[in-house]
């Protein structure tokens, strides 16, 4: 990654679990992107985006979630959708010691963005920014009541039973190479357990119900001929944030991954100067407030006159 550092460890999550992570990281950061990666993938898929952010002194971390990639647990189980966002919330506490006073933006895809938004409603003083890239609020395919059910009979009776996605990976992208990069990485697994089908669609269902609790700067984007994920969840979600700051960027002819598909330069651009132009602008602020912190205050020392002689206390 050129001028990059890259670097990977581990740390133990919920229940004992080794979660694998990576970093790029630059000298003197003016800013941290943390990326949470899609269902089945993994950390190493994002390369595009960290490539565009070359230059402009911005350190990326990502971790392979639990049950995915090279991090442990079983592929594609969850207990809980929140020990994903514990797993985050760990990973971040570990960035913030290494990179004191560093801005934080975080970026999820995908499932990765069911993730990051609930980050968002329960961790939002960690990170500066949001920014969800197809989001996968609501599936383009819609699941018949009676599968549903079914999930939700295995899910409390056979919670650990797995079953095939479904995701065809030719709708991932237009290009070639990387549906066959996709295709033939051991890394990448096409299995979710009847667990994490009920705890993936209820929090998809608590993000979109909550999305006015979010005030952080907010960044979404999806690609029009997607059809894994509806970008109707998108939609809604950036319409329904309170946040001040929030863009919507719908990338006409493209899939799933934007960011990987075979026209990608206006998306990989699109992104990158919103994220560097939101560091940028924490960063001024935050010298701004250091300035005024520093500035000398002149005492007001108020002259007090008396007429004659101050009269005495009894």
């Amino acid at each position: 990654m050129g001028s990059y550092a890259h670097n990977t460890g581990t740390f133990i999550g919920k229940g004992g679990t080794e979660i694998f992570f990576q970093n790029w990281c630059v000298d003197k950061p003016k800013g941290i992107l943390v990326i949470a990666h899609g269902v089945g993938e993994h950390s190493g898929r994002y390369g595009a985006i960290i490539n565009e952010l070359q230059g402009g002194r911005i350190s990326v971390y990502a971790l392979d979630h639990r049950g995915h990639g090279r991090s442990g647990g079983k592929r594609g189980h969850v207990d809980s959708f929140m020990d994903y966002v514990n797993d985050l919330k760990l990973f971040i506490n570990i960035i913030q010691e290494e990179n004191e006073n560093v801005s934080i933006i975080l970026l999820g895809h995908s499932m990765g963005g069911v993730i990051a938004c609930k980050y968002a409603l329960f961790y939002s003083d960690d990170i500066s920014g949001l920014v969800l890239s197809s989001p996968a609020f609501i599936p383009s395919v819609e699941i018949p009541a009676w599968k549903k059910r079914l999930g939700a009979f295995f899910s409390h009776y056979l919670p650990r039973i797995s079953m095939p996605t479904g995701l065809d990976p030719k709708q991932l992208s237009h290009d070639r190479d990387v549906v066959e990069a996709y295709e033939n990485d051991h890394l990448v697994h096409d299995l979710v357990s009847a667990k994490w089908y009920t705890e993936f669609f209820k929090s998809c269902e608590e993000c979109l119900n909550r999305a006015r609790e979010l005030r952080l700067p907010l960044f979404v984007f999806h690609g029009k001929e997607d059809t894994i994920i509806d970008r109707r969840g998108s939609e809604k979600i950036h319409k329904d944030a309170s946040s001040l700051n929030k863009k919507l960027y719908l990338f006409d002819g493209l899939y799933h991954e934007t960011m990987n598909e075979i026209d990608n330069k206006d998306v990989l651009q699109t992104v990158a100067r919103w994220i560097i132009k939101l560091f940028n602008a924490k960063k001024t602020a935050k010298h701004a407030k250091k300035k005024a912190r520093n500035k000398p205050i002149k005492k007001i020392v108020k002259k007090i006159s008396y007429k004659g002689s101050p009269k005495k206390g009894r």
